[in-house]
């Protein structure tokens, strides 16, 4: 494991950029051992209390394998303080662009950002903003100058499951950290601070920044979901105005040996692609899958993702002929999940869904069954078991 790298950047960027009235010293600026300051004591109590009321309303996407690679980013990040807060970072199931922390050194990150970034290098930069805010006490200045606060819930809106949490159950450091930032000055430092970051981590800053433009890219096909700070035009365009005047500053690195970032989204790829399918948002659904299929063309679950696409689309069909396209594109699709995997029961259940879409009772019912008799202890096995029935009647 590589050993946590010194100060020497985070302090060097933290003295050149502290005109900041609000701000704080950097964590480790002096030296010793870190000690929260009273009121810092209060503020990480509030996150955590925070944290605690997030983490029960959403759900985390479960993957050991990506837990422990982003960890291994981190580390690679993390200035070695002895004392501080010690970073985590948590996937949030959520198809939203986002990525906020705490100040105790909680780092959440949405798999709609997990599957949005191109390269190992534009994760690292996310990453490092993140730690950057944490490390150099950036909620802390915040909370000192009176901007923590609840964001409104607003009008009625549809919102991702983290949004809605946040806004739901008001929680004010959070809001402050994934929705309303901690002002230009401080979102500005940790650009500088994050770039050097990552530079030191040992990733090529130049390509490191082109996460701004792919992340701008990617909002083609979003909707008023996307209300965190990555999901906003303005946001990423001042990131790129940021990053432009601070990139030639800091030496390039070989990048060599480090893309190791595609291996670990195949299920979060699949599982961020359902999510958005749910919620209509297709193109985005759509690039997901042509992405993982690029890589793995023998996903079976993967093809099944793509027939919902297709099922789901002929129920929006503006002619019939449209419909009938696909219709026939989805029959195909979950045909070569089957030819792939004949014991994959979700490619059963929706062709049987298929079927009888297209009124077809017979072959919804066999498929159905077939479904049940391949998943007996699925969550809808009994539901779906009921269904075939009255089918049959």
């Amino acid at each position: 494991m590589r050993t946590r790298r010194p100060l020497g950047p985070w302090v060097v960027l933290a003295l050149l950029l502290s005109a900041c009235a609000a701000r704080v010293a950097p964590i480790g600026m002096d030296g010793r051992a870190f000690v929260p300051e009273p009121d810092e004591r209060l503020l990480w109590a509030q996150a955590d209390g925070e944290a605690l009321i997030l983490l029960e309303r959403v759900r985390l996407h479960d993957d050991p394998s990506l837990d422990a690679y982003l960890a291994s980013l981190v580390e690679r990040m993390t200035p070695a303080v002895t004392g501080g807060p010690v970073p985590r970072v948590l996937v949030l199931r959520d198809p939203t662009l986002a990525a906020f922390a705490l100040p105790d050194g909680r780092v959440f990150v949405h798999t709609g950002l997990l599957a949005a970034v191109e390269t190992e290098a534009q994760l690292a930069l996310v990453l490092a903003r993140e730690l950057a805010h944490v490390f150099q006490r950036h909620a802390l200045a915040a909370w000192r100058a009176g901007r923590v606060t609840a964001v409104p819930a607003g009008s009625a809106a549809p919102l991702s499951p983290t949004a809605a949490a946040i806004l739901g159950a008001g929680l004010p450091v959070t809001a402050t950290a994934a929705l309303t930032g901690f002002g230009d000055a401080l979102e500005r430092e940790a650009d500088a601070v994050g770039l050097a970051g990552v530079a030191d981590g040992g990733w090529d800053a130049r390509e490191a920044v082109t996460v701004w433009a792919v992340l701008a890219a990617d909002l083609v096909g979003r909707d008023p979901l996307e209300v965190f700070l990555p999901g906003q035009p303005a946001w990423l365009a001042a990131r790129r105005a940021s990053a432009s005047a601070s990139s030639g500053a800091v030496p390039a690195a070989s990048p060599a040996g480090m893309e190791a970032l595609a291996p670990h989204r195949r299920e979060l790829l699949r599982d961020n692609a359902a999510d958005d399918l749910q919620r209509g948002r297709f193109a985005l659904a759509r690039r997901q899958l042509e992405r993982l299929l690029a890589a793995e063309p023998t996903d079976a679950l993967a093809h099944v993702h793509y027939g919902d696409l297709h099922r789901l689309r002929s129920q929006r069909a503006a002619t019939l002929g449209e419909r009938d396209t696909e219709i026939r594109q989805a029959r195909d699709r979950y045909a070569r999940a089957l030819a792939l995997d004949p014991t994959l029961a979700a490619a059963h259940r929706q062709l049987g869904l298929l079927y009888y879409q297209q009124r077809d009772v017979a072959r919804a019912r066999a498929a159905l069954e077939e479904y049940v008799r391949r998943a007996p202890t699925a969550p809808d096995a009994t539901r779906i078991a009921e269904y075939a029935r009255e089918l049959g009647r």
